[in-house]
This record gives C-alpha cells, sequence and structure tokens, in this order.
C-alpha cells in the first residue's frame, strides 16, 4: 500500500514560503524576540569565554599541586 503524501514536508524553496505564511502575524514579534535574545546570549557567551582569561575551560592536572 503507497504511503500518501505528507503536506508538512515541503521540498522546494517556494514551498517553504508559502508554509512560512501560514505562520499568525501575532507571532512574528515573540520570533523576533526569542531570535534576537539567543543571538546577544551567543554573543555574551563567546565573546566572555574569548576574553576572560581566569576562566578555567580545561581541567586542572591531578599532580597535587595548585
Amino acid at each position: 500500500m503507497p504511503m500518501p503524501k505528507q503536506e508538512q514536508s515541503p521540498h522546494t524553496i517556494s514551498q517553504r514560503i508559502r508554509m512560512l505564511k501560514k505562520i499568525p502575524p501575532e507571532l512574528l514579534p515573540l520570533g523576533l524576540v526569542i531570535g534576537a535574545a539567543l543571538g546577544m546570549a551567543a554573543y555574551s557567551m563567546g565573546r566572555k569565554f574569548y576574553v576572560d582569561k581566569q576562566l578555567r575551560l580545561t581541567r586542572s592536572s591531578r599532580d597535587g599541586g595548585h
């Protein structure tokens, strides 16, 4: 028995754009705010790892010394 085609698996770019148009407009500001927050969090975390020289990113050796 053949499997029915699923409408949730678009294959072309135009079909994907049509799927995006089905998103309610009330959710677009929420998506923008969440996207901006995730971007700022990634930037902040990356900057902290790169700039902070006292932050340990690897384990220290267990030879008894400090």
